[in-house]
């Protein structure tokens, strides 16, 4: 009777630290996103239909990269500062990541400067920093659709004395559900010690 007793004390214990355990870590889990700069929306937004093409040449729509959760985020190639920054913190983030977290994640730069951003000028681009993250370019239309729906701006900025335009845009990082659901976005800094943690919580979701 004695050996029953201590049995169950045994079994109620380890049940009671796992429960523990499991509200601990989802007290932790949201402690990650309620950093400052970083939002997760009560209700997702939809996005609506679009057609681009990646830096591969390759047509891609809405209906596609629906396995895997997207970071978006608008930029150029001519871009001489937030755009290579935050591909860089990008993709260190990216190497700090199991395989298993990164298959369920798309990083892809939305080009606002179509008219110079084409697939042979983004490729190398993209190669650079990290051959897994995509380019979207090559749709007008479509740019300044998706553009509001994430919450997002872009301008062109002309220069005197016949220096080359430069584009004003968003920094912030859209988070877009595998279902193409606009759920929150991390605003600057995006660095590698921040973005890990986020990056792993966001795929449980």
């Amino acid at each position: 009777m004695n050996g029953v007793i201590v049995l169950f004390l045994l079994l109620f214990g380890a049940l009671f630290s796992g429960v523990g355990l499991s509200v601990k870590q989802q007290m932790a889990d949201a402690a990650i996103w309620q950093q400052e700069g970083v939002m997760l929306f009560p209700q997702a937004l939809p996005i609506g239909e679009f057609k681009f093409l990646t830096q591969h040449g390759d047509t891609i729509t809405h209906n596609e990269l629906r396995d895997r959760w997207k970071l978006i985020f608008f930029g150029y190639t001519f871009c001489p500062d937030i755009c290579p920054t935050t591909l860089a913190d990008l993709s260190r983030s990216w190497k700090r990541l199991p395989p298993e977290v990164q298959e369920k994640l798309q990083v892809i730069l939305v080009s606002v400067d179509p008219a110079r951003d084409t697939p042979e000028s983004m490729k190398p681009y993209m190669e650079y920093f990290n051959p897994a993250f995509l380019a979207f370019t090559g749709n007008e239309a479509s740019l300044k659709a998706i553009t509001p729906q994430l919450h997002a701006f872009y301008a062109k900025v002309e220069r005197e004395n016949g220096m080359a335009y430069l584009m004003d845009h968003t920094a912030n990082i859209a988070l877009v559900s595998p279902d193409w659901q606009y759920r929150g976005y991390i605003a600057p800094p995006h660095g590698a010690k921040r973005m890990v943690p986020l990056l792993e919580s966001l795929v449980k979701r």
